[in-house]
């Protein structure tokens, strides 16, 4: 590839430059093309800026529970005091919840 290169770059080279010259300029082109290029912190933020803001709502479904809620949208199950001091109107027991039952889960 390497010869392949400096024929181009002999090909190529302007009036009064060496073909040494134009193959080093022909491999430093090269190497640019496989740089890896940084993320765009731009984006990063914009995805940011795309996740849900406000408070979220959860729909109890048979089988739940709060351990099960609190692990799935807080990250640890032992959150599931949060969950029920923020619904504690609608929860007598944390043991028992219903299907049907709305609640709305604290931001962590």
């Amino acid at each position: 590839m390497a010869a392949a290169a400096a024929a181009a770059a002999e090909a190529v080279a302007p009036a009064g430059v060496s073909a040494d010259a134009a193959d080093t300029a022909a491999e430093g082109a090269a190497d640019a093309g496989s740089a890896e290029v940084a993320p765009d912190s731009a984006a990063d933020s914009a995805a940011d800026s795309a996740a849900p803001s406000g408070p979220v709502s959860i729909t109890v479904q048979p089988g739940f529970t709060l351990w099960a809620i609190a692990r799935e949208n807080l990250g640890d199950g032992v959150m599931y005091v949060q969950v029920f001091e923020a619904n504690k109107a609608q929860i007598k027991n944390p043991d028992l919840i219903y299907p049907g039952q709305v609640f709305t889960i604290p931001k962590p």
